[in-house]
C-alpha cells in the first residue's frame, strides 16, 4: 500500500504542475491523495480540459487511487427472501 501511495503522490504532483501550466489552477496534492471527493472533483476538471497529457494522467490516477476503486466488484447483491412482508411492494 505504501508503494501505491508514493505513486499516487507523484502522479498528483505531476497533475499539479500540468494544471498550473495548462489551466492556471493549482491543486492540493496531499489532500488529493487523502480525499476521494476532492479527487473526483479535480478529475472532473481534468476531463473538461483539452490536454491529452492531463487526461492520461487522470486515467492513471483513477487506476491507482484507493478511494476511487470500483466498489461494485467488492459488494455482493443482497439476498432478501421474497416472502418477507413489505419488502417488495407497499401494502
Amino acid at each position: 500500500m505504501a508503494g501505491e501511495m508514493e505513486v499516487l503522490f507523484s502522479l498528483a504532483g505531476r497533475m499539479h504542475t500540468l494544471m498550473r501550466r495548462e489551466t492556471s489552477r493549482i491543486i492540493d496534492v496531499e489532500w488529493m491523495c487523502i480525499d476521494g471527493a476532492y479527487t473526483r472533483e479535480i478529475l472532473r476538471l481534468v476531463d473538461t480540459s483539452e490536454s491529452d497529457e492531463l487526461q492520461k494522467l487522470g486515467d492513471r490516477i483513477r487506476e491507482v487511487h484507493p478511494a476511487l476503486l470500483k466498489t461494485e466488484a467488492k459488494t455482493s447483491p443482497l439476498n432478501v427472501p421474497s416472502d418477507r412482508k413489505y419488502m417488495n411492494t407497499l401494502r
